[in-house]
């Protein structure tokens, strides 16, 4: 039992550092400048081993890109969970994303560059990941609207449509701090995501 498990956790040891050095040299060159040998020479493997852990390159690149959203997803929940009150949930909900996209800038460029929208092979499987992960994160945001209506803080709108408008405006907003060169930090921008959403939802806006 203690060898399973020393076992296992080499494996995924081994298997996170070749996901690492495979965000670093996807994010400089591209999916398909990206050659599988560079990432397992930087991973301190041989193309065979990397094999026993990936099957193909587009499996490392399905997987790097699913498994770092399914983090994001995973610490924007745990951290909205924390809170009590509703607006402080929201602005949680926009913080915790702004703070993973400045900490992860190569790997959300990889991501807003859509190499993914354009494999042979796994775009379809990876669209149906991607869009399950995002509906569930849809889910969650529409719950914590739910609460803000039944406690009388926001408006009785659709809250489906005002999860996605959320969603939205924070994802628009990140991109476009990723895409222009401002040296303006994203957190920054948190407040006038709040206020553009709440004085369109919020019970008592003007």
């Amino acid at each position: 039992m203690v060898k399973a498990e020393r076992r296992e956790r080499e494996f995924n040891l081994r298997r996170a550092e070749i996901l690492e050095q495979a965000e670093k040299i996807f994010a400089a060159k591209g999916f398909y400048n990206a050659a599988v040998a560079e990432i397992a020479g930087a991973s301190g493997f041989a193309v065979g081993s990397l094999y026993q852990f990936f099957p193909s390159k587009e499996q490392l690149y399905i997987s790097m890109l699913t498994e770092k959203l399914n983090t994001m997803y995973s610490s924007i929940r745990e951290s909205v969970v924390k809170q009590a009150d509703i607006i402080k949930k929201i602005e949680v909900l926009v913080a915790s994303q702004f703070r993973f996209v400045e900490n992860n800038t190569e790997f959300c460029c990889i991501f807003i560059r859509g190499d993914h929208l354009s494999l042979s092979e796994g775009s379809v499987e990876l669209r149906k990941r991607l869009k399950v992960d995002y509906d569930i994160h849809i889910s969650f945001t529409e719950e914590v609207i739910r609460e803000g209506i039944r406690t009388g803080l926001l408006k009785k709108m659709d809250p489906c449509m005002m999860a996605a408008a959320l969603t939205g405006i924070t994802n628009s907003y990140a991109s476009r701090w990723l895409t222009t060169v401002e040296g303006t930090s994203l957190m920054n921008y948190v407040p006038f995501v709040m206020d553009i959403f709440l004085e369109g939802v919020r019970k008592d806006a003007k």
